[in-house]
């Protein structure tokens, strides 16, 4: 059992609940209770062997990526300032061609390592070779979605369409019955993945009650593909074909008209928000303000660190919130709450886990982070969520612990030898 005590919770509950002077207690993997310091410190402090002293901290949902390719971590600042086209297929698509295994292994080690640290809990992954990517997970202890890539192009995993469906179905049986891992199919987009294809991921999603993954109206280009090639924009597409529910995320949105709009909402599907990564390949800025009046699930995702340079969800929080503001001239877009729930919550929903994750709540599985908030940039504290999202940074969590496990205290990661691993990634990413 463990309990931490004299602390500041952000709940991120139905009613948005923050509990100062608190405590909180696991047993085993649940988070047992939530109340007033003294009470629970009576209550619980003979029986708990691990006690945690939060005086001056602040505990919170662990972050959940939504929209991520961890092994390419491997290409952070490889190709910078070309727009998505030229930097897929003349830069990043030839240097993967080279990847295999081992650098899959160590490229998503890298990347939940910084997760990790900088409060990350779980993930959703779009690759290749993802049963490395869930051995890495299961070693750590990280929860996480591993969405199988599934191209009609030849890449260095598979030769063409059914040899990717096959790998990705032997992913999903493997990983069946994991605690902490989730599959996904994950076609790429459509000018890589016909409509067809699309249409035979949903189905084994449907046969093995997975998730589908996808990128959707990221560029302009995207979606003039689709006209010429379908007469129909992508998530029109996507909705006749029968592939948008509750299961489907969508990752980027950021080209989508009213029509599309509507008909997302009323499919029940998720998006993945990627702003970082959108701003950086001048992709376009997603309509968060309509799709959330819509009633459309927002989650939060990084991309890939090749895309953005980083996988630190603070950031990602905080330029959001900014981003929109100035995109509609209007300071009350993407409120401090809002955006919050984007990166905990939203993403439990988006990924089919909001009865497990995503909030601090009794019965809940213990996913949590504790900030140092004694700290020049955090002080004062008027408002803890606003600091959250304005002023935290990645580097300011010291404590990540996921299913009721401490991974990381006192910002060393318990499992791993840090300073091998960096050093290990140096040698192999020398393209």
């Amino acid at each position: 059992m463990i309990l931490i005590k004299n602390t500041t919770i952000i709940t991120q509950n139905r009613k948005r609940q923050i509990v100062k002077n608190a405590a909180l207690v696991i047993e085993k993997d649940i988070i047992k209770d939530i109340g007033l310091s003294k009470k629970i410190e009576k209550q619980y402090s003979k029986k708990t062997k691990k006690i945690i002293d939060g005086q001056g901290k602040v505990i919170m949902p662990g972050m959940i990526n939504a929209h991520t390719h961890l092994a390419m971590s491997l290409l952070r600042g490889y190709a910078d300032d070309v727009n998505l086209e030229e930097w897929w297929l003349k830069h990043i698509y030839p240097i993967e061609s080279k990847f295999g295994r081992k650098e899959v292994y160590w490229g998503s080690l890298l990347s939940m390592l910084e997760m990790i640290k900088s409060g990350t809990t779980c993930f959703a992954d779009f690759y290749y070779y993802e049963d490395e990517v869930g051995a890495i997970a299961k070693e750590i202890g990280m929860r996480g979605i591993l969405g199988c890539a599934v191209l009609d192009m030849p890449t260095f995993y598979f030769k063409d369409t059914d040899s990717a469906l096959k790998k990705a179905q032997a992913i999903i049986k493997k990983f069946s019955n994991d605690l902490l891992i989730k599959t996904a199919l994950a076609p790429h987009m459509f000018q890589t993945t016909s409509l067809a294809t699309y249409k035979k991921c949903k189905e084994l999603a449907n046969q093995y009650d997975s998730l589908l993954l996808t990128h959707t109206a990221e560029t302009k280009q995207e979606v003039d593909y689709c006209l010429n090639e379908y007469k129909q924009r992508p998530v029109e597409i996507l909705a006749q074909a029968g592939i948008l529910d509750k299961k489907t995320l969508l990752a980027h949105c950021c080209w989508l008209n009213k029509k599309e709009i509507k008909i997302l909402a009323k499919s029940g599907a998720s998006v993945a928000h990627c702003p970082i990564s959108n701003m950086k390949l001048g992709s376009g800025i997603m309509p968060l303000s309509e799709m959330l009046k819509a009633g459309i699930n927002i989650s939060l995702g990084t991309d890939s660190a090749c895309s953005n340079n980083s996988l630190d969800m603070f950031g990602e929080m905080k330029t959001s919130a900014l981003l929109h503001k100035i995109n509609n001239l209007d300071p009350v877009v993407a409120g401090v709450q809002t955006v919050l729930d984007m990166a905990t919550i939203n993403g439990a929903k988006a990924l089919g886990l909001e009865k497990e994750i995503g909030s601090l709540e009794i019965g809940k599985k213990a996913d949590l982070i504790i900030l140092d908030f004694e700290q020049p940039h955090l002080m004062p504290m008027h408002n803890p969520v606003s600091h959250l999202v304005y002023s935290a940074k990645g580097s300011d969590v010291e404590t990540t612990i996921i299913n009721g496990k401490i991974i990381m205290e006192k910002k060393r990661i318990k499992k791993v030898d840090e300073y091998k691993i960096l050093d290990k990634v140096k040698k192999i990413a020398c393209f």
